[in-house]
């Protein structure tokens, strides 16, 4: 069990350096003391100090406003309410004093740890200072910038709840179809797809319809079971066993397009062991552009939806 939880830290890392990677905002990772356990190069450039130097600091070593007392207190208040947003002054290793706006996530894994999100709004924080006595038009300005970036770091939060609940989903085959349809739900918010389907394997390349979003009761007949013959799609998903998306004719899927209603799709593949056990299958109306950010964090999602789906005994 401890190395799943290990094995589920790892990944849930790995999408949280890809949200990152690209982006300007700092991140770290803490433990429920405040030492610095991993820290982003976006981090480091903003704070000053290098990564070596803050794996052997706590954060209360960087707060500008608040005392190591005050600081470890805010750190339990994080884990009661498992998600908080707040403004924070932290102080540079040159001394500078900046504003800096906070998004943390409690995570309950090896004696728990903070996940944290950092943007510098120290010019944002200026510029609505002095423009405070200005026109109602620079005004909405601001507002309209500090709205975009509680909209950004909003949306992370969204990210990491969804992994971190897939996590915590039981072992119980009682609620089977309820565990099924919630981890078909879950997907199709992430993806904002307006049909979804959750497949399971009967072995030999035959798929069940185990759940299914967005299509009529009736029109499930013709998708209630299908197989290589019949969705050349499958056998790219049995043979490299990775997140697919593409046209729904090119990859030989218009079974599943609904008399081609759908035009474009995106597939995550539910994996028990080396063996695919199932996959989800998001479909779009039309040509959806979907991020290289996002696609990467479906990939992570779908790591975790086949753990759900392996304890709940849906995957065999």
């Amino acid at each position: 069990m401890k190395n799943n939880n290990k094995n589920l830290i790892e990944e849930t890392a790995k999408i949280y350096k890809s949200i990152t990677r690209n982006s300007m905002d700092g991140f770290w990772i803490v433990d429920m003391q405040g030492h610095f356990l991993d820290i982003n190069d976006s981090y480091c450039k903003l704070i000053g100090y290098n990564r070596k130097e803050l794996l052997k600091m706590n954060v209360s070593d960087i707060e500008a406003s608040q005392k190591p007392k005050e600081t470890l207190k805010n750190i339990q208040g994080i884990k009661k309410l498992g998600e908080v947003r707040f403004l924070a002054q932290q102080r540079k290793k040159d001394g500078q004093v900046i504003d800096v706006e906070i998004s943390a996530n409690y995570a309950n894994y090896l004696g728990g740890f903070i996940f944290v999100f950092a943007r510098d709004i120290t010019e944002l924080k200026k510029a609505e200072d002095e423009l405070a006595k200005n026109t109602a038009k620079s005004k909405k300005i601001i507002e309209t910038q500090l709205t975009e970036s509680y909209k950004h770091l909003g949306l992370i939060n969204r990210k990491i709840s969804l992994l971190l609940e897939l996590g915590k989903i039981p072992k119980s085959k009682k609620h089977r179809q309820k565990i099924i349809d919630h981890i078909l739900n879950l997907a199709m918010s992430v993806a904002n797809a307006p049909t979804g389907y959750l497949y399971g394997s009967k072995g030999r390349g035959t798929f069940n319809l185990l759940s299914y979003r967005g299509i009529k009761e009736d029109q499930k007949e013709s998708i209630n079971v299908i197989t290589t013959k019949t969705v050349g799609l499958i056998k790219h998903l049995i043979k490299e066993k990775v997140l697919i998306s593409g046209d729904i004719k090119r990859y030989e899927a218009e079974l599943l397009a609904l008399d081609n209603k759908l035009e474009y799709f995106v597939t995550l593949p539910l994996s028990k062991g080396t063996s695919l056990g199932g996959f989800i299958f998001l479909g779009f109306d039309k040509k959806k552009n979907v991020e290289t950010q996002d696609l990467e964090f479906l990939d992570v999602f779908a790591m975790h939806a086949s753990s759900a789906l392996v304890k709940a005994g849906v995957l065999k």
